[in-house]
């Protein structure tokens, strides 16, 4: 039996799609009391929702269903496992450290490592934390769309000389694929070769954009 052949039924995965969507649906979206707002990123800026999927991954339960999800999707759509994992610190931290492990229930072996936001500044003074290898990364984060933390990712392995895979994996795309219908598998950021792949977009829970400027 192939490694591809040792992923979960389509059924499975409807199963632990709904049950990822109502975790984060009741977890995972902080929402603003009525009539009132959250500071936003940008200066000026609030919100009315924001996700904070770090409720979701750092649970067993929660990383073991999207592995198995991201496996099916990876086995489908793209056809193997030769690549490497890593994105930018914290946010993909858990995903990092946690889907190798997951994976290799199902015999497939994956390095991880991680990119820091800053360069250390004694010692080794690295941006990289962890064993890359030669292979291709497949970055990680768990929001696409939603700044700078894939670019910067990706900049940093371009500085270092190292491939990035052509497909990247978040676990929810900050747009609504409705509105961007020709740009729906695309992080802004990121140059417009490398695809991304999803398990969830602001669709999905009813969602629109909710930056507002004051």
């Amino acid at each position: 039996m192939s490694k591809l052949d040792n992923i979960i039924t389509d059924s499975k995965y409807e199963l632990l799609r709904e049950q990822v969507h109502e975790f984060i649906q009741d977890h995972c979206i902080i929402r603003a009391e009525p009539g009132r707002y959250m500071e936003g990123k940008l200066e000026g800026s609030r919100y009315t929702w924001a996700f904070y999927l770090r409720n979701g991954l750092y649970r067993t339960d929660f990383m073991s269903a999207i592995t198995q999800m991201w496996m099916k999707r990876v086995a489908e759509e793209i056809g193997h496992f030769d690549f490497q994992l890593s994105g930018l610190e914290t946010a993909s931290t858990p995903m990092i450290v946690g889907m190798p492990i997951y994976a290799q229930v199902f015999g497939v072996n994956l390095n991880g490592f991680s990119i820091r936001k800053d360069q250390k500044t004694y010692a080794m003074k690295n941006w990289l934390e962890g064993g890359a290898t030669e292979q291709p990364v497949m970055l990680l984060d768990d929001l696409s769309n939603s700044g700078n933390s894939l670019r910067k990712a990706y900049d940093i392995l371009e500085w270092h000389g190292m491939e990035t895979f052509s497909t990247a994996f978040t676990l929810v795309n900050k747009i609504n694929h409705n509105v961007h219908k020709s740009n729906r598998d695309r992080d802004f950021m990121l140059p417009e070769h490398i695809k991304i792949m999803s398990l969830f977009n602001l669709d999905d829970f009813d969602l629109v954009g909710n930056v507002e400027l004051h």
